[in-house]
């Protein structure tokens, strides 16, 4: 999957409003440099791609089936909810230390089948990180990852303890994760993330604060749903 092939994740231009002369010079300035940004973006991207391909190549073309197939969640509907409903995403990765799990504040942008005329929904999902640290290194000693997202629905009893369980919601795949470069785009993808985890406050961020951001962008090539309920 590209990132491209999600809509609105890189955004459009707003529609032009009149201006004066010295405003629209400021515009065009501002709109080249957006262009430049997402040029060096896809640029990126495409590198990391093939990264991400290599990986896959190496990976087993068939999947195996859920076995407690009646338990998985197959709509767009119910696995929407699944991601609008969870706070934090577990992304595991790995460096020359072995795989480690890491969980991370997110934001997301989701495409169902009909809008972009596939077969299955498409995710990406934005997380934002210091700039040094075990995570970076391991993104980007190797952009393959494995995410996984879950809602607590409640304790299940039962009449002996092991009849106990507990009623949950939950998302597992892969995907490649990239570094997003590029003032407007690091904007997006912060917006997307503070959309969701605080639809409330500001996303007014200042171009020195983007500089120092480092933020990614998770392309969730493959995800199933399952509920126990």
């Amino acid at each position: 999957m590209n990132l491209h092939d999600i809509p609105a994740v890189y955004p459009e231009g707003t529609a032009p409003q009149p201006q004066t002369e010295p405003a629209q010079q400021q515009a065009a300035q501002m709109q080249q440099a957006a262009a430049m940004a997402q040029a060096a973006q896809a640029q990126q991207i495409a590198g990391m791609n093939q990264a991400g391909a290599a990986a896959q190549a190496a990976m087993p073309v068939s999947h195996r089936p859920m076995r407690q197939a009646g338990r998985q969640l197959r709509s767009t509907t119910q696995l929407h909810s699944v991601v609008e409903a969870c706070q934090t995403v577990r992304i595991a990765c790995m460096d020359e230390e072995g795989p480690f799990i890491v969980p991370m504040s997110f934001g997301y942008d989701w495409a169902d089948p009909e809008e972009i005329d596939a077969d299955a929904p498409r995710l990406a999902l934005w997380v934002h990180s210091a700039g040094v640290g075990r995570k970076v290194d391991a993104f980007n000693r190797e952009p393959r990852v494995a995410i996984e997202m879950d809602v607590q629905d409640g304790l299940i009893t039962g009449t002996y303890a092991c009849a106990y369980s507990y009623a949950y919601r939950s998302i597992m795949g892969t995907g490649t994760i990239h570094r997003i470069q590029g003032i407007e785009a690091k904007r997006y993808g912060l917006t997307r993330i503070m959309q969701h985890l605080a639809p409330e406050a500001s996303t007014d961020f200042t171009d020195q604060a983007l500089a120092r951001a480092n933020i990614y962008c998770i392309d969730v090539d493959r995800f199933t749903g399952k509920q126990r309920a």
